[in-house]
């Protein structure tokens, strides 16, 4: 009887795992060709479009932008993507990475050349839910160090630009 038991509860737990599928960030990301440096995608973004489907895939188009502030530095650039899609997939990342020609053409980034950095969120001007995700994109630094930390200049820009967005979008008090 116990023999029998264990099979039950055997063939349960794992009917049960097969139900517990777990959710995977499905984005691809299009990166103008030769960008290093920050990347923030923001969501639930009024008058702006919704995110592509590519099969399974997310897209998300980054468009190179210049800081002011940071003016005659090295990390003047930095990449944005705005869209109206309410809200980022969570869950294990596999997203993938491509650097975009001017003709369109996709060439895949190394992961070691990818460091993920915060998402977070905040109360709009019109009371909507912002959400955001960061990123940064290397080509010159790739490796584990780059891939765990990011840059420290790169953190220093996405300091800078995520202030600039913060007043620019965020409920004044």
């Amino acid at each position: 009887m116990k023999k029998y038991m264990f099979v039950a509860i055997s063939i349960l737990f794992l009917a049960g795992c097969s139900f517990n599928k777990q959710e995977t960030t499905n984005n691809i990301f299009l990166i103008p060709e030769g960008f290093e440096g920050s990347i923030f995608t923001f969501y639930n973004m009024p008058d702006e479009p919704a995110l592509k489907k590519e099969d399974d895939y997310t897209v998300i188009p980054v468009k190179e932008k210049t800081l002011d502030v940071l003016k005659d530095t090295e990390i003047s650039q930095y990449g944005v993507s705005f869209t109206s899609t309410k809200d980022m997939i969570y869950g294990v990342v596999n997203d993938k990475y491509y650097y975009v020609d001017k003709n369109g053409k996709r060439k895949e980034i190394n992961d070691q050349c990818i460091s993920l950095g915060s998402n977070g969120g905040f109360s709009g001007k019109n009371g909507e839910d912002i959400k955001y995700s960061v990123i940064q994109v290397t080509s010159s630094s790739c490796g584990p160090s780059f891939k765990e930390n990011g840059r420290n200049d790169f953190n220093a820009q996405v300091n800078h630009v995520g202030k600039y967005y913060f007043q620019k979008l965020a409920i004044k008090k």
